[in-house]
C-alpha cells in the first residue's frame, strides 16, 4: 500500500514536471521566433543608442506615471482577487509573490523614467537643433515624470510631498500625449511648436488607417468564409460567430447563474460552449456539442464537494475534468456522436504549465503573456480530439496580443464584462482560424 502511495506520488511529480519541461520548450520556441525579427540587438545595442531612437523613448517616458498606476491598479485588484479565495496554505505564498512583484513593477518604472531624463540630456546635448523652448520643456518634463512614479512609487511622511509630486506626473503625461503625436506619429521631434489640433488630427488619422486596415482583414476573412461556404475554396477553419448572438445567451445564463447562487452554473457552461462550437469550423467541419446542464450536474456538485473537503486542492483538477466532460460531447455535425472524441491531457500537465506561465509573468511584469497565452492554447488543443481527429494550434502571440488584452480589460474594468461577448467572439475568430486536423499524427 506505502509503495502504491509512493509511486502514485512519484508520477504525479514526474508529470508536473514534464508539464513544466514541454512549456518551458514551448517558450523557447516563441522566443527564438520572436528574436529572428528583433535581430541581433543584444550583440549589436550600442547601434541602437541613437538621438532619434533616445527622443522615441523620452516620449514614451513621459507616460510611465499612467503606465505605472495603471499595471499596480491591475496587480491590485487580482492579488484582492487571490487574498479573498483563502488558499489556505497557499496564502502566504502568492501574499508573497504579489508583493515582490509590485515592488518589481515599481523599480521598472522607476528606473525606466530615469532614463527618459537621462535620454532627454542625451538628445539635447548631441543635437543643437533641439535646444528649443519646447525641447527644454520636454527634458523638465521627464524630471516631472520621474517625480511622479517617485510619489506612486512610496508615501512621505508630508502626504502633502507625495500628492504633489503625482500631480506633477500627470502634468508629464498630458505633455507626453501631445510629444508622443509629435514625435511618434508625425515624426517631427520634440523641438517642433506644439500645435492641440494638428497633434490631435495625428491621432485621428492614426486611428482611422488603422481602422481601415481592420476593416479590410475583416472584409477578406469574411469572403473566404463565405467561398468556404459556397464550396469555392479549400476546407479552411474559422469561426462565424458574432458579439450580439452570443449577448443574449450569456446575459441570461449569467443572471440565471448568480439568482441561483451558482446553482445555473453547468447550465451557462453547456449554453456557452453549445453556441461557440456551432459557429466553429475546423478545416471545412462544422463542430457542434450535445452535452446538457442536467447531466453536467452531477459532476459540478461533486467536484465542488471534493474542493471543499481537500481545502481547495481539487480546484486544481476542475479545470482539466471540465475539458474532458465538454470534449466528450463534441463531434462534427452530421458524422456519428462523441463517442470519438475526447481530451487527453492531465491534470499534472496542466498544472506544470499554469506553474510556468505564472513564474514567467511575473518575472518578465506581465509582458510574456501573449507566449504564455500561445503556450496553454496550443497545449490544450494538441489533446483534443473530434472524432478521432486531433487539433493542432498554429497561431503566434503577437497574432493573439491585442485580442487578448481586450478580454483582460473587459474582465478587470467595472461593467465593462458588458463588452466581453464582443471581445470573446473577436478572439475566437483568430483562434479557431488556426486550429486545424493534425494530419500529422495520424501518418
Amino acid at each position: 500500500m506505502v509503495n502504491q502511495v509512493d509511486n502514485s506520488i512519484d508520477q504525479m511529480g514526474e508529470q508536473i514536471g514534464q508539464g513544466i519541461d514541454d512549456a518551458a520548450k514551448d517558450i523557447t520556441s516563441g522566443l527564438k521566433k520572436t528574436g529572428e525579427k528583433t535581430g541581433d540587438f543584444g550583440e549589436n545595442w550600442r547601434d541602437y543608442l541613437t538621438p532619434n531612437n533616445a527622443e522615441k523613448f523620452v516620449s514614451v517616458a513621459l507616460l510611465f506615471p499612467l503606465f505605472m498606476t495603471v499595471v499596480l491598479w491591475l496587480l491590485t485588484r487580482v492579488s484582492g482577487w487571490v487574498y479573498g479565495q483563502y488558499f489556505l496554505p497557499l496564502y502566504d505564498f502568492f501574499f508573497a509573490i504579489f508583493q515582490i512583484a509590485i515592488f518589481l513593477v515599481k523599480a521598472l518604472f522607476l528606473i525606466g523614467s530615469g532614463l527618459g531624463v537621462a535620454a532627454a540630456g542625451y538628445v539635447l546635448y548631441k543635437n543643437e537643433s533641439k535646444r528649443t523652448v519646447w525641447g527644454w520643456l520636454t527634458g523638465a518634463a521627464t524630471v516631472l515624470s520621474f517625480l511622479g512614479c517617485l510619489g506612486i512609487n512610496q508615501s512621505y511622511p508630508y502626504n502633502g510631498l507625495t500628492q504633489t509630486f503625482k500631480i506633477l506626473g500627470w502634468v508629464a503625461v498630458v505633455w507626453g500625449i501631445d510629444t508622443c503625436s509629435r514625435v511618434l506619429l508625425q515624426k517631427l521631434g520634440i523641438d517642433v511648436e506644439p500645435i492641440i489640433s494638428r497633434d490631435l488630427a495625428a491621432y485621428r488619422d492614426f486611428y482611422q488607417t488603422y481602422r481601415a486596415k481592420h476593416e479590410a482583414e475583416e472584409k477578406a476573412e469574411k469572403e473566404e468564409i463565405a467561398k468556404a461556404q459556397n464550396g469555392q475554396a479549400g476546407p479552411v477553419s474559422y469561426f462565424d460567430g458574432t458579439g450580439a448572438g452570443l449577448f443574449g445567451t450569456y446575459l441570461l445564463y449569467a443572471l440565471l447563474t448568480i439568482i441561483t447562487c451558482g446553482f445555473a452554473a453547468p447550465w451557462l457552461n453547456c449554453a456557452i460552449q453549445r453556441w461557440r462550437t456551432k459557429h466553429m469550423v475546423v478545416d471545412g467541419k462544422r463542430v457542434t456539442f450535445n452535452g446538457t446542464g442536467a447531466s453536467l450536474l452531477g459532476h459540478w456538485i461533486l467536484w465542488e464537494f471534493l474542493t471543499v473537503i481537500t481545502c481547495g486542492l481539487f480546484a486544481f483538477f476542475i479545470p482539466v475534468g471540465l475539458q474532458k466532460w465538454n470534449m466528450n460531447h463534441t463531434y462534427y455535425e452530421g458524422e456519428k456522436g462523441a463517442e470519438d472524441s475526447r481530451f487527453d491531457g492531465n491534470t499534472f500537465q496542466y498544472i506544470g504549465y499554469n506553474i510556468m506561465q505564472f513564474l514567467l509573468l511575473v518575472v518578465a511584469f506581465g509582458l510574456a503573456y501573449p507566449w504564455t497565452h500561445k503556450m496553454i492554447l496550443r497545449w490544450q488543443t494538441k489533446h483534443q480530439l473530434i472524432n478521432n481527429d486531433r487539433l493542432i494550434y498554429d497561431g503566434t502571440a503577437l497574432g493573439m496580443l491585442v485580442r487578448a488584452l481586450v478580454v483582460i480589460l473587459t474582465l478587470v474594468i467595472p461593467f465593462a464584462f458588458l463588452a466581453s461577448p464582443w471581445a470573446y467572439c473577436w478572439l475566437w475568430r483568430y483562434q479557431y482560424s488556426h486550429t486545424h486536423v493534425d494530419h500529422s499524427s495520424a501518418e
